[in-house]
């Protein structure tokens, strides 16, 4: 689905997740698939991929890859869970969260806060990694207007 009137549409959406030999693969899938609205979970596939980490540990590393409708669908529900506060810091930080292109855009979210179904923007190594490529985004502030578009849709 794209913003047809904007000029702008979602073309990919990856949000990829680590977790460590102390943690339970089940529950960070778990706060994953929380990003995600409600009626297309069951339908998301996500891969996992186990690798070995410097010291010898095993670190998981869960991805969920999407495109079209549900990556629009997936991004505008993330971004309408913010809290207030988090969507004005969203579009403040815009710079800070564009890609090597400003069509990719970079969002980090709470792993914690994710699995409890709130959406909650973190820096930090413990997150869930959202990234997204805006196809008709050519500055940052197309992006912003975007993205101020989506929030606006939010009810």
């Amino acid at each position: 689905m794209s913003v047809e009137g904007k000029g702008f549409k979602i073309v990919r959406l990856t949000a990829a997740v680590f977790y460590h030999a102390t943690e339970d693969p089940a529950k960070v899938r778990r706060a994953l698939l929380n990003l995600a609205p409600e009626a297309i979970r069951s339908s998301l596939h996500v891969d996992e991929e186990v690798v070995q980490g410097h010291f010898g540990n095993k670190i998981g590393i869960l991805t969920l890859r999407l495109s079209g409708t549900k990556a629009y669908e997936m991004l505008r529900y993330l971004v309408c869970s913010l809290s207030e506060t988090d969507k004005n810091i969203l579009i403040a930080t815009i710079e800070n969260r564009i890609g090597s292109r400003p069509s990719h855009l970079h969002i980090r979210l709470s792993k914690q806060d994710a699995f409890k179904g709130r959406a909650v923007l973190m820096d930090g190594d413990d997150v869930i990694k959202v990234s997204v490529t805006v196809l008709g985004v050519r500055q940052p502030h197309q992006l912003r207007k975007f993205l101020d578009s989506l929030i606006g849709g939010c009810s």
